[in-house]
């Protein structure tokens, strides 16, 4: 899949195009993450992905949320990256033009217990080196939370919390990493790991669409990185995917509350949480719920009500007939509690990056940043790091039409008519913004809709889903029955209405 057209030529001229420096399994937000900070040295970088589209996986079906890092039991590694990927989206999301909302967060308390829970976390958040933090009234929240339940009497404010647009934070860090030289290998499925004659080093990953040879192969692969693991011979750690479903209900509501609010967390995880997204939707979720599944993203009619349920004890207001759409999604809750980040000695050059659950979107370009300078003490005899001089850092997304001024607007339409033609009408799409997803990578309703939103409004689709189809046809030179919602088998549409054989069958 050609990921973007205009990557730079190879940085090392390769007699075999299966043959890489550094092979990533995995290419949601921290594989991406990884593979741009990698990016920045003379390496040549293969990330390998089974999904049809991306972000796929956690890193499409979470709450976009970037932690304070309060949260994290001081001494850990999810307390030492936390703030620092917080830190590091403040400053990212204008260099690789992301949508991101400082919003700050509110852990919301009812009652002495959980007053009590309010000072813990405030006192770890502080080891932690968490900013901007502060205890308040149950009445200082809802001065500047009105809508939130009058029972609440205490609150954690955390200033430097946000919200991102998760899919364009992944596909920022995706897209810079390419333009810098990685490669992206799509429906491509690992199936096991290649060793020298001894097995005590890494040679490469066999996959569905053949050996792709490399002596560094690093395992972000979510919810499967235990068995990616074991193949390599490490059974040290254990993921129990757990699922989470969610609510999203129309902008027109989304005012109900301006920051991300949390109940207190329990050993279940941080609980239901109530915030506006990053493009003002309102979001409520998730749920937890411990299963073998690694696949099972169904959402639930109890799953549903526990997360109403939750979301109303901290803002009561909530108007269900508002909900536009539900999803769930399955993090890597990892056995040992915390992010498990290592360089094997054996089989050497196997790096884990596993146990990834939140904060893990948060945490993502730090750990890329702490995986890079673990492979330089570990593996720099292996691969090398020579600085690549010509990295280029910026990166820009699609222009995003329905943010534009009038004049903005007016000047690419006269630029290309392609601007002026509204595909999805609840979110402004133009049909350009669709052309240039699907130029960027896109090839599925489904990845157009992470790249651009068409979709993501009031009518779901029921508007500009056939136009996104069409679109799809004309520009991948496609059959129609040929495009899916999001790859494999979800195809839309089985033939013509007016094929006699098809009618037949349907009849």
């Amino acid at each position: 899949m050609a990921f973007c057209e205009e990557r730079r030529e190879d940085k090392r001229k390769r007699k075999d195009r299966g043959r890489f420096d550094v092979l990533i399994i995995g290419a949601g937000v921290v594989g991406s993450a990884i593979a741009r900070e990698l990016s920045r040295y003379r390496l040549d970088i293969a990330l390998l992905d089974r999904a049809s589209d991306l972000p796929y996986g956690a890193s499409r079906a979470n709450s976009s949320m970037i932690h304070g890092g309060f949260d994290d039991e001081p001494g850990t590694l999810k307390a030492k990256l936390c703030p620092a990927g917080n830190r590091l989206y403040h400053s990212l999301h204008e260099e690789l033009d992301f949508k991101l909302r400082e919003c700050g967060s509110f852990v919301c308390a009812k009652g002495e217990k959980e007053h009590l829970h309010l000072e813990k976390l405030y006192r770890q958040g502080k080891e932690n080196g968490v900013p901007g933090l502060e205890i308040v009234t149950g009445d200082e929240l809802r001065a500047r939370e009105p809508n939130t339940a009058p029972d609440i009497t205490a609150a954690l404010w955390c200033s430097s919390a946000a919200i991102v647009n998760n899919f364009e934070a992944s596909l920022a860090f995706l897209e810079n990493a390419c333009r810098n030289g990685a490669k992206l290998f799509m429906e491509t499925e690992a199936t096991g790991l290649l060793f020298d004659d001894g097995r005590s080093s890494i040679r490469g990953v066999s996959t569905t669409r053949g050996d792709f040879h490399a002596p560094v192969v690093i395992n972000a692969s979510g919810v499967n990185a235990d068995l990616i693991s074991r193949m390599a011979g490490d059974d040290s750690f254990l993921i129990r995917p757990t699922r989470g479903e969610y609510f999203i209900f129309d902008r027109s509501v989304g005012d109900i509350v301006d920051s991300f609010l949390f109940s207190c967390p329990s050993e279940h995880g941080k609980g239901i949480t109530v915030a506006r997204t990053a493009d003002d939707n309102l979001l409520v979720g998730p749920t937890s719920v411990v299963q073998t599944d690694r696949e099972d993203r169904r959402t639930t009619i109890s799953g549903l009500e526990e997360a109403m349920e939750g979301a109303r004890r901290l803002v009561p207001g909530i108007p269900r007939n508002m909900a536009i759409t539900t999803f769930s999604g399955v993090r890597a809750n990892i056995d040992t509690g915390d992010f498990h980040i290592e360089a094997l000695d054996r089989p050497r050059g196997f790096v884990n990056v596993a146990g990834i659950k939140s904060p893990g979107l948060t945490c993502a370009p730090a750990i890329a940043l702490y995986v890079r300078e673990m492979m330089e003490d570990a593996l720099s005899d292996t691969i090398g790091f020579e600085k690549d001089t010509a990295f280029v850092p910026e990166r820009k997304h699609i222009p995003r039409f329905a943010d534009l001024s009038m004049e903005e607007r007016e000047a690419l339409a006269k630029s290309d008519p392609k601007w002026g033609q509204i595909v999805c009408r609840c979110e402004s799409v133009t049909e350009a913004q669709v052309v240039e997803a699907i130029r960027r990578g896109a090839r599925t309703v489904a990845g157009v809709k992470l790249w651009v939103r068409p979709g993501t409004g009031r009518c779901q689709g029921g508007f500009c889903a056939p136009r996104v189809v069409e679109i799809l046809t004309r520009e991948l030179g496609l059959s129609p029955v040929e495009i899916t919602r999001h790859g494999g088998n979800s195809h839309l549409l089985t033939g013509r209405t007016k094929d006699p054989l098809l009618r037949e069958e349907l009849l």
